[in-house]
């Protein structure tokens, strides 16, 4: 399972059986957090795509492994970003959820990507 994945799936597992409940007001302050760290991790997704591409290591043939070294890092760095990002937007349903107020998700998610883009 991807990075996180297996925690998100248990929290909302407790939270939709009951086991696991919430204030609203406690649930969205944590789940605020969840999701401005998965704009954060987009951004930084995006950032690692732009390395991705990134040249001027020399015409030699170790430059060029050099090179290739750095665009692979950068891919799984972008991998495992989504895969972060993806988990911590799960952990923030999984406490709305305990909450009974999964309804404001995408409003909590907007206003957290809106936060983070109002800090570049």
């Amino acid at each position: 399972m991807a990075i996180g994945g297996d925690a998100a799936a248990q929290l909302w597992n407790a939270s939709s059986s009951g086991q696991l409940r919430m204030e609203p007001d406690a649930a969205r302050e944590v789940a605020a957090s969840y999701l401005r760290f998965a704009a954060m991790c987009d951004r930084w997704t995006e950032d690692a795509e732009v390395m991705r591409g990134v040249t001027g290591f020399g015409s030699l043939e170790s430059a060029g492994q050099l090179q290739k070294g750095f665009s692979d890092k950068a891919g799984e760095a972008k991998k495992v970003l989504g895969e972060m990002a993806t988990a911590a937007r799960g952990m923030a349903e999984g406490y709305l959820q305990a909450a009974g107020v999964l309804a404001e998700v995408d409003q909590l998610n907007s206003d957290a990507m809106r936060a983070i883009a109002e800090r570049a």
